[in-house]
């Protein structure tokens, strides 16, 4: 008789642990342990996402198209291959454009540049909670540059060819 109380006793208790652990893990077995799961799982909090503002303040992710240049649309990025898209950086490679004005902008033409470009910076985007936008870009240039005119030490105008440039992005 002993022996028999003892076996059922040690079933008991085996099975009492094994629904114990299944309600603890949420397994689908009705009760307070199954909804909690299910309550701390819809409380997590969505993940922030990065955006690029265009012109017109549209959320972007990983465009093809970046106008740097919004008023004339003289400047900008296109065909741009993204290999990072993350909080603390994207970047990708592409073209930039640029419309040189050399008597007037009516009659100048475009110059391409094959570039690098790099998204950093990070502020909210209003009326949009948990989105952020990347605040600047650096455009670093892999073969030809275009020349950026200023005056030298002797006052004179002379063309400089940086390899490398940082600009605010729309915000």
């Amino acid at each position: 008789m002993n022996m028999r109380w003892g076996r059922s006793r040690g079933v008991a208790v085996g099975a009492a642990a094994a629904v114990a652990v299944a309600v603890g893990l949420g397994l689908g077995l009705p009760g307070a342990a199954g909804a909690a799961t299910v309550r701390a799982a819809a409380a997590k909090p969505a993940a922030a996402r990065y955006v690029a503002l265009d012109c017109s303040g549209k959320a972007q992710v990983d465009p093809g198209m970046v106008y740097l240049a919004c008023a004339d649309g003289g400047l900008g990025l296109t065909g741009l291959h993204w290999t990072s898209w993350t909080p603390r950086l994207a970047s990708a490679y592409g073209t930039e454009w640029e419309k040189v004005c050399t008597t007037s902008c009516a009659s100048g033409h475009i110059d391409d540049y094959p570039v690098v470009v790099e998204f950093l910076g990070s502020a909210a985007v209003k009326g949009h909670p948990g989105e952020f936008r990347y605040t600047e870009a650096t455009i670093t240039y892999t073969a030809a540059r275009p020349p950026v005119y200023a005056k030298n030490c002797g006052g004179k105008v002379v063309a400089t060819y940086p390899v490398s440039w940082t600009v605010q992005l729309a915000a």
